[in-house]
């Protein structure tokens, strides 16, 4: 099963559930955080920016990819953990996320060791 972590927010280009990293960035750039939790949000970011690849390094930035999103891969263990651990600080801020899973992701535009970036299929949008 492939995992995605979702706000309650909309994605315009995706239209479908913002991801995790999305709500963070906008919990970051928001002046409601405490030092601590700044500071831990960025230490995650940074460490996703090190190791987890963005498709778009891979392809080329173009619209015919604006409602494809990522997935996590299951094997992708300590990507998970980090993920979870992102979680637990939107949530304690009051950003609520919900985990989603799917044995199917869509039209696959890129993969990788811990991810997947595909455009959703009909029955999939559905769940996000």
């Amino acid at each position: 099963m492939f995992i995605r972590f979702v706000s309650g927010d909309i994605d315009c280009a995706s239209q479908v559930s913002a991801g995790v990293f999305r709500a963070a960035a906008r919990l970051r750039a928001s002046a409601e955080l405490p030092d601590y939790e700044l500071e831990a949000l960025t230490i995650l970011k940074d460490w996703f920016a090190e190791r987890l690849a963005s498709p778009f390094d891979y392809l080329a930035r173009n619209r015919c990819y604006d409602r494809a999103i990522c997935w996590f891969k299951p094997s992708a263990r300590e990507y998970l953990a980090r993920a979870w651990e992102l979680v637990s600080i939107l949530e304690r801020n009051d950003v609520l996320i919900w985990m989603i899973k799917s044995s199917r992701t869509g039209y696959v535009h890129y993969e990788d060791n811990a991810q997947v970036f595909a455009e959703p299929y009909d029955d999939v949008r559905l769940l996000l």
